[in-house]
């Protein structure tokens, strides 16, 4: 079947501009952040600028490798790379092989650089809940061939982010999840299980660890303890506010100055609207408005149901990700460590994001084509 005459025959060439364009302005805005810190951790004030250009570089191979690979491919492979992603994952929780920050073992290191495998993850957790989806068929109005099936295929590494624990990337995968149902054949009654459960493995994560407590406690009461446990918010809300319309210009902002933490990754979006006022802000809005209307173009096209759930559930872990990022930083959502897509400083999360682009890429070619 091929494409219907859209607006945008190939809305791919969108998909590929936006995605380039937001890297572009990770790049500059990092430059703009990281120098300082770069130079009193590391005596160079370029080590994040050189690291964020060979993960770039890693990215553009792996997104080259999205638009070769014919996605309709995946699920022959389905079982044996899910099973390798859990492994993985599970090392986290291995004393001596997963890295300890603030608290959490989310990451493997591998020489000098750290891997998230949760990054991985999200992409085969959409991949098999697509393929299950797109199989299924009447099955899946049945609660134990619909949602129970669901069920057991997720719970694996949502089990390892709640121990590792990773509050802000169980909650993401949970949405992602349930947006994806939303669109499938599975009664919404069935939801209510999922979203049942949801809230419980939320609950328990937070009720069990103090320091989240202390997040949602700080979200709760933003001017209480300025100094203290909301001093990340305090901060981030004055650079946003210090923008104005205009901004104070490209590194020209006061607040990345020891102020503000982890202002080349967490809180980037907070700089780049003290820098660039609403107008990069707005920007970038655009661009990831652009990923999520050429996303649902190339799913609406699609030529198989898998592509089809593919595309959404791609869409949904780029932007809900750049989502809650940008909600943290202007005090929308408590604080979650989440990256902005293609913005903030990492590696496995701008690999893993670029990948995905060059999937849709070669999910809207192989429509075409067939």
């Amino acid at each position: 079947m091929s494409l219907p005459n859209t607006p945008i025959k190939k809305p791919e060439i969108s998909l590929i501009a936006a995605m380039f364009l937001l890297v572009t302005i990770g790049i500059i805005m990092l430059i703009s952040t990281s120098s300082t810190v770069g130079e009193a951790s590391y005596n160079d004030s370029y080590f994040f600028i050189k690291r964020q250009g060979a993960f770039i570089g890693i990215g553009l191979g792996a997104f080259f490798a999205g638009c070769i690979i014919n996605y309709t491919s995946y699920p022959r492979h389905l079982m044996g790379g899910y099973l390798v992603g859990l492994i993985v994952m599970a090392l986290t929780l291995i004393p001596g092989v997963g890295k300890w920050v603030g608290g959490a073992s989310r990451w493997i290191s591998i020489g000098q650089f750290s891997v998230q495998p949760v990054e991985m993850m999200k992409f085969l957790i959409v991949v098999a809940l697509a393929n299950l989806l797109s199989n299924k068929g009447p099955h899946l109005r049945h609660f134990k061939t619909g949602i129970l099936a669901v069920l057991a295929l997720v719970i694996g590494p949502l089990m390892i982010l709640f121990f590792q624990p990773d509050l802000g990337n169980l909650g993401l995968i949970l949405m992602v999840i349930c947006g994806m149902l939303l669109i499938s054949p599975i009664p919404f009654k069935h939801m209510f299980t999922v979203a049942g459960m949801a809230i419980m493995v939320v609950s328990i994560s937070i009720l069990t660890r103090s320091y989240q407590q202390d997040r949602i406690l700080a979200f709760l009461n933003p001017e209480h303890d300025p100094t203290g446990r909301n001093y990340h918010m305090v901060q981030s809300l004055i650079a946003i506010g210090s923008g104005g319309l205009w901004g104070l210009g490209i590194g020209e902002g006061k607040l990345k100055y020891a102020y503000l933490p982890l202002q080349y990754s967490d809180f980037i979006f907070s700089i780049i609207c003290e820098e660039g006022g609403i107008i990069l802000p707005t920007l970038i809005l655009v661009l990831f408005g652009v990923i999520i209307v050429q996303s649902l173009k190339i799913a609406r096209y699609s030529h198989t149901s898998f592509g089809f759930y593919l595309a959404i559930g791609l869409m949904m872990v780029l932007v809900l990700q750049a989502i809650l990022n940008m909600g943290v930083a202007l005090g929308v959502f408590p604080v979650t460590g989440i990256p902005l897509t293609f913005i903030s400083f990492g590696g496995t999360s701008l690999v893993m994001s670029m990948f995905c682009i060059g999937v849709l890429v070669n999910i809207a070619r192989t429509s075409r084509s067939c």
